[in-house]
């Protein structure tokens, strides 16, 4: 097992155990910091309220929010207009105007200068991101796309545990509807599919089918996956 995969196993071990605000910051923290960064920050936009968790220093954060810096935070806008994870630092990012540069000189006073960001969109008008910063360990240069990859998965990951734990936006996921991605990978489950079987049949990865039937357990009130299968086929929602 590589060092990226014993990081994602524990990571989503973590979220599976945490039931608040202090658990959830606390595997997105270890996370940063099996990967390499210094801090993790995730914001979600659901008008008209903004939920801010991070590990980034008090100080900073309190400024953030209460200067209400996410309107002009270049990250954020840049992760509004992309639709996947992007690396960005000083030089990479656009910053066309003094209000922004501020921003970002008052930043990286607190050593906040570099890291990796993960747009998350959701259904009317929501909007998430996900982000590492801070000093990337040069040892994982040579593995980026693997463990930007890593990344990816992880920020969704978060995303729906926080939306479901903490019970924003619009709906909680305990009563969304399943997807039908998710109804195809229970369907396989029920015929006895293993994930990596599962995985190959329908041309993705294991850890997205691991992902699509997290969401259905939680969905689905359930505790286990086997359960999730054994509640999706009795709503009707597959055949078993």
């Amino acid at each position: 097992m590589t060092v990226l995969d014993l990081a994602f196993r524990e990571f989503v071990d973590a979220l599976e155990t945490a039931s608040d605000e202090f658990g959830l910051k606390g595997a997105a923290d270890r996370l940063a910091a099996r990967l390499g960064y210094r801090w993790f920050a995730y914001l979600g936009f659901s008008e008209p309220s903004l939920k801010v968790l991070s590990s980034y220093p008090g100080s900073w954060a309190r400024q953030y929010i209460e200067q209400r810096f996410e309107d002009i935070d270049p990250v954020v806008r840049l992760a509004r207009s992309s639709l996947r994870l992007f690396q960005w630092d000083r030089r990479t990012l656009r910053l066309p105007s003094p209000s922004q540069q501020r921003f970002f000189a008052e930043a990286a006073k607190f050593g906040i200068h570099s890291g990796a960001t993960v747009p998350i969109r959701g259904g009317f008008g929501r909007f998430a991101a996900f982000t590492l910063a801070g000093n990337r360990d040069a040892s994982l240069e040579a593995r980026s796309t693997e463990m930007m990859d890593t990344l990816q998965l992880a920020a969704l990951y978060y995303h729906a545990h926080v939306y479901a734990k903490l019970q924003l936006g619009l709906t909680r996921l305990a009563d969304a509807p399943l997807t039908q991605r998710e109804r195809e990978c229970l369907s396989w489950a029920a015929r006895g599919k293993k994930m990596p079987e599962t995985a190959k049949v329908l041309g993705i990865t294991t850890r997205t089918v691991v992902f699509h039937l997290e969401n259905a357990r939680s969905k689905l009130g359930a505790s286990t996956v086997a359960q999730a299968v054994a509640e999706a086929a009795h709503r009707g929602l597959i055949l078993s």
